[in-house]
Order: C-alpha cells, then structure tokens, then sequence
C-alpha cells in the first residue's frame, strides 16, 4: 500500500507473534511494514488498520511525537472508522471520484 510516496507491507501476523507483541496492531516505519491481528472482531480490525497508517502518514511527513501522537491516532482513527461505517454512501461516492 502506498503511504505518500512510500510503499509499506500490510501483513496479518500470527496469534502468537502478535501475543509476543502485546498489540493487535503496529507500525515499523524503518522496514515500512502495517501489521494487523486476524484476531480481533472486524470492527475493531478496521479502525486498528486505519491507527497504523495514520502512524505511516504521521511518520512520513515528519509528524511524530510518540506520546502525543498515539492519542490523537487513537481518537482520530476511531472517529474516521465511526463515520466511514455511518456514511457508506459518501464514501462509495468519494472511491467515484478517484
């Protein structure tokens, strides 16, 4: 998937590499790699996926601020996951536009 002008490598990690982890999702700007558990309802795999690549995007435009920046990942991927689900038809009329 393509993050700006990077490419990183979305994968879905085993239950027992994610355990070793203690996340259900994680992104390693250095090897431009999204790792997302499989095990995890698919809501919540959804706004998971969406935290990681708001972590790329921060990451890739020089926006990194750990503390800071897991907070407002968290809230904001949780809030865009809320009205993408919401809003179906804005976004199939937004995927029209591309």
């Amino acid at each position: 998937m393509k993050v700006l002008n990077l490419t990183f490598r979305v994968t879905f990690p085993s239950e027992s590499e994610m355990a070793a982890s203690g996340a259900v999702g994680w992104c390693d700007p250095e090897s431009q790699t999204i790792a997302v558990s499989n095990d995890q309802p698919m809501d919540s795999m959804q706004d998971t996926f969406l935290h990681e690549v708001l972590h790329a995007i921060c990451h890739v435009m020089g926006m990194s601020d750990t503390e800071k920046e897991e907070s407002f990942v968290r809230r904001l991927a949780t809030g865009l996951c809320t009205v993408w689900n919401q809003n179906p038809s804005a976004f199939k009329w937004r995927i029209g536009l591309v």
